[in-house]
């Protein structure tokens, strides 16, 4: 089997693990707004400041820990890729999703990490499961860097047109 078959079929996988694994998130009454996104990441980035590092992630990972609310959740990575919080599905912990291709072939734990690691933060647009609607959606998200050794992302998404 082809290697680009062979990820397309893991994408496939995971989102399907995803989907059924997810934490069972509340539809928000609007969609999130790319100045939301970037406030609710770097507020993560404050929060793991204020309180450190191990309480902050608990807390990313915690439906009640004040950073999940419907489809807007953070989640952080460490600087190898693996995935070390995640508001949308604290099972992802552990995984490292460099290699992870979307459906259209992109890879966008890779593109985070080097936008968050060269140049501090930014946006980008993949697909990725959505935890609120169970479906891969397009999704624009904003990663930022924490330290050398982590960065933290969010992201909405976005509405097909009708």
């Amino acid at each position: 089997m082809p290697a680009k078959m062979q990820t397309r079929l893991v994408f496939g996988a995971t989102a399907i693990a995803m989907g059924t694994l997810a934490v069972p998130l509340a539809l928000s009454a609007a969609a999130p707004t790319p100045q939301e996104v970037q406030a609710l990441v770097e507020r993560a980035v404050e929060h793991i400041h204020a309180v450190g590092r191990d309480r902050a992630l608990a807390d990313f990972n915690h439906p009640d820990g004040g950073f999940v609310d419907g489809e807007l959740y953070v989640y952080c990575n460490d600087a190898a890729g693996t995935v070390i919080a995640h508001g949308g599905n604290p099972k992802l912990v552990g995984t490292n999703l460099l290699g992870l291709r979307d459906p259209d072939g992109k890879l966008p734990g890779a593109e985070m990490r080097r936008i968050a690691f060269t140049q501090g933060s930014g946006w980008l647009e993949f697909r990725w499961p959505n935890p609120a609607t169970k479906r891969i959606e397009l999704k624009d998200a904003y990663v930022q860097k924490v330290d050398d050794s982590m960065m933290c992302g969010s992201g909405y998404y976005k509405v097909d047109p009708p």
